[in-house]
């Protein structure tokens, strides 16, 4: 294959071999620390789908009169789950983004293997990015429900900047991960184009991007979840 490599694609590599070293030791200190955060998200979603459970099963025998209180507990427990649901799908977000980077920060670059975590990336933050745009939505819906007073200016004004990083790189988004990644193209050589014109200034920008935006929602989650706990506390 005839790569086409652009004169920031070439300064990039250089730059990124020089520091290859110390660029993976950065992402995964930092990796660690994102990962014993998920887990601790993983202990809340599984906390909220036991006490639906339990919920369920209170209310299958308790008596009518009963019934109201069981069925408001199960209704925070689920927004709850929302909420932690949510902030799981950011931080494994977070995480993917930078385990592409570490997979790109190599001394030696062997093209194909770099073509392949680039059209992988692609594929993520288009499916990612479309899971979030989701599920920020039903966090505002959750909010104007339970918190009609609530100001959530900070957390639109986020919702806002992801969905226009989405729409502005749907097309490419979806032209690679049709062509060469969730799905293949029926002609070869388009497949093959594809593959050349992927550039490694252009999906580093895209993930540097797309993680910063990510790291601004991680930020603007945390007042939701005190909602929730205040959701959860009038109930009990």
């Amino acid at each position: 294959m005839k790569y086409k490599k652009s004169i920031l694609d070439s300064f990039l590599e250089q730059r990124i071999s020089n520091n290859a070293k110390e660029l993976k030791n950065t992402l995964n200190e930092t990796l660690e620390m994102e990962q014993t955060c998920l887990e601790q998200i993983r202990q809340s979603i599984s906390h909220c789908k036991n006490n639906i459970a339990v919920c369920e099963a209170q209310m299958k025998k308790c008596s009518l009169a009963s019934l109201p209180i069981y069925e408001t507990k199960k209704s925070a427990f689920k927004d709850n789950l929302l909420i932690w649901n949510t902030m799981g799908h950011i931080q494994m977000a977070s995480i993917e983004m930078k385990e592409y980077l570490k997979r790109l920060s190599v001394e030696d670059v062997d093209e194909w293997e770099q073509r392949t975590v680039i059209k992988s990336a692609y594929t993520a933050i288009y499916e990612t990015s479309k899971k979030l745009v989701d599920a920020t939505g039903y966090i505002i819906e959750f909010i104007n429900r339970s918190f009609p007073s609530y100001d959530y200016e900070v957390f639109a004004a986020v919702r806002k900047e992801l969905t226009k990083f989405r729409a502005r790189n749907t097309a490419e988004l979806t032209r690679v991960r049709k062509g060469i990644d969730a799905h293949r193209d029926e002609d070869v050589n388009v497949q093959i184009d594809i593959i050349e014109g992927l550039h490694l200034a252009e999906v580093v920008l895209l993930i540097v991007d797309y993680g910063n935006i990510i790291n601004k929602l991680g930020d603007v989650m945390s007042p939701i979840k005190d909602l929730g706990m205040k959701r959860l506390q009038a109930c009990f």
